[in-house]
């Protein structure tokens, strides 16, 4: 009877002191879906060093309004005015000797000069129009709208690159596809489930001359497509992991790479590797009404961005990480209390040079080992434990007397 009373005692003051877990309310893909302003395309259009400065200010204006709901930024840079300035260093690597001119610039470091149609007049409004003309195919072309519209609406993009084998671009196909559907069913257990799974977006080899900004973002051009190749995107067109092409391009590595991306916002993967380099896009409001749509809440809301922002700023090794420093707060998920839960519908990149697949294909459990109720299990406190151990201690000094 006295064990049963102690151990009665022992359950109550565990059960008083368990306190609840805290849990992120986002996943990866969600977060994915902010622009923080931490990697964006540069946009340096180059004029004469005789360029008045409010010709040079009125060219400003014109091309930051042709940017809007881009992820690209303009400068204007007179030639000749400031030896030292650092965006001079383009026009030797593309070949610029003759003004005006434009050049586009990844955050990943590669530049290319875009065709400004024949111009030669410093006019503002005409060398306005002339950029854009050559912002057109920066901005729009029919695959990477494809990759935008399927990545707002569903888990995840995988981009397929035909090769120039019909056998090798069908083994590619089910390797893709295989990868979708283990995403599939495992769809249920994340975190937060999903509703919809990957979806595969095919680039065919007769249409690679024509995305060949799409191609330029991934470091190849369309004669490097020598075999398939895929690449996965998420969120606001991000590309995440490597290349796969060769060996690598696998169901399993894919399917491991996919997994990532249904993980807790707050899963311990480092957010330089998650948030990967975005497409070069516009971003208007239908995109964003149709994300608000799929994932319950507007992501480009100043709370929610808040959050997230602190979220990717403590993955990126803290506070002193360049960008605004928001506040996070935490829900506290506890047993008698509900977790509201979003609808689902929901930097620098990972490349095989910089960071090997295995940076962020390590170490991971699988996603159908993992507990989908995990977000609802009460922690047992210090007090508690402490109370557990002096309780048994008191129990087998006492059992020690009687003998």
């Amino acid at each position: 009877m006295r064990l049963r009373l102690v151990l009665a005692i022992i359950a109550c003051c565990l059960a008083w002191h368990a306190q609840p877990v805290r849990a992120c309310r986002y996943n990866v893909r969600e977060v994915g879906f902010i622009d923080v302003g931490i990697e964006v395309y540069r946009l340096l259009v180059y004029v004469g060093a005789d360029t008045a400065s409010d010709e040079t200010a009125k060219l400003k204006d014109a091309v930051d309004a042709a940017l809007v709901d881009t992820n690209i930024k303009s400068e204007v840079v007179p030639v000749g005015a400031d030896a030292n300035r650092p965006a001079l260093e383009f026009l030797a690597s593309c070949n610029i000797s003759s003004f005006p001119a434009a050049v586009l610039v990844s955050p990943d470091g590669p530049a290319r000069p875009l065709s400004l149609r024949g111009i030669t007049t410093q006019d503002p409004a005409s060398l306005s129009k002339a950029v854009d003309a050559a912002l057109e195919s920066v901005l729009h072309s029919p695959t990477r709208q494809q990759i935008l519209e399927a990545a707002a609406d569903d888990y995840a993009v995988v981009l397929l690159l035909e090769g120039p084998e019909p056998q090798g671009n069908a083994a590619a196909r089910e390797a893709v596809s295989a990868a979708i559907n283990s995403i599939k069913e495992q769809l249920e257990y994340f975190p937060k489930p999903m509703a919809r799974p990957p979806a595969m977006v095919v680039l065919e080899r007769s249409a690679l001359a024509r995305e060949e900004i799409l191609l330029w973002t991934l470091s190849l051009q369309p004669e490097d497509v020598e075999q398939p190749c895929a690449a996965v995107f998420y969120g606001r067109g991000r590309w995440i992991g490597p290349l796969f092409k060769g060996d690598l391009l696998s169901s399993d590595r894919l399917t491991e790479l996919l997994s990532v991306i249904g993980a807790d916002c707050e899963c311990g993967l480092d957010h330089r590797v998650l948030q990967g380099t975005m497409l070069p896009a516009r971003w208007d409001e239908a995109l964003q009404q149709k994300v608000t749509d799929s994932l319950g809440f507007d992501p480009e809301s100043p709370m929610v961005k808040m959050e997230m922002v602190s979220i990717i700023r403590r993955g990126m090794g803290g506070f002193d990480y360049p960008g605004v420093p928001f506040g996070y707060e935490e829900i506290q998920v506890g047993a008698d209390e509900e977790v509201p839960t979003p609808a689902v519908g929901g930097t620098p990149p990972v490349r095989e040079a910089k960071n090997p697949q295995s940076a962020i294909m390590s170490s991971r459990t699988p996603i159908r080992d993992r507990n989908p109720h995990l977000v609802g299990v009460l922690g047992i406190s210090l007090g508690g434990m402490t109370v557990l151990v002096a309780a048994a201690s008191l129990l087998i000094i006492r059992r020690a007397r009687r003998v």
